[in-house]
């Protein structure tokens, strides 16, 4: 466990069917790195630079702005619009584990649900409004997963 945690279940599914890789050319799904010497985008914390800025703490909900931080975000992926999608790993059972999306220029909005469930409805369209800036994705209803 290199990253002091286990990862939530649907995940570590998702990756053992497909592998890291994008959806659609537009939202990458990471996986965690193996080997610190190869360079790649992987499941990681937000970096320090990012964390620095004062509009990635933005919230859309008080609560979640009193509960959580940039810091807490595990992230997983990420729109070629440079939004960020992760995890906030609030108890020691990953597959409770609640979605955080941040969509960029704009605020984190924490969804009560898994990874896959995210995914589904926004391909679905089933959330009350697009949750990330893929307009293209939202309510497409399928879409095309490519590795790499």
């Amino acid at each position: 466990m290199a990253y002091g945690t286990r990862f939530p279940p649907d995940y570590r599914d998702f990756l053992s069917v497909y592998g890291s890789g994008e959806i659609d050319g537009m939202l990458a799904v990471f996986a965690p790195r193996m080997d610190p010497h190869v360079p790649s985008r992987h499941t990681s914390r937000l970096p320090a630079d990012v964390l620095d800025l004062p509009e990635v703490d933005e919230w859309n909900d008080p609560l979640c702005a009193e509960l959580y931080g940039p810091a807490d975000v595990m992230v997983w992926r990420e729109t070629v619009e440079a939004d960020v999608l992760g995890w906030i790993p609030s108890s020691d059972e990953p597959g409770t584990w609640p979605v955080a999306v941040y969509v960029h220029g704009g605020e984190w909005t924490v969804y009560d649900c898994s990874m896959t469930e995210f995914l589904l409805q926004l391909l679905a369209g089933e959330f009350d409004g697009n949750p990330t800036g893929l307009a293209r994705l939202f309510g497409k209803g399928s879409a095309e997963f490519t590795t790499g």
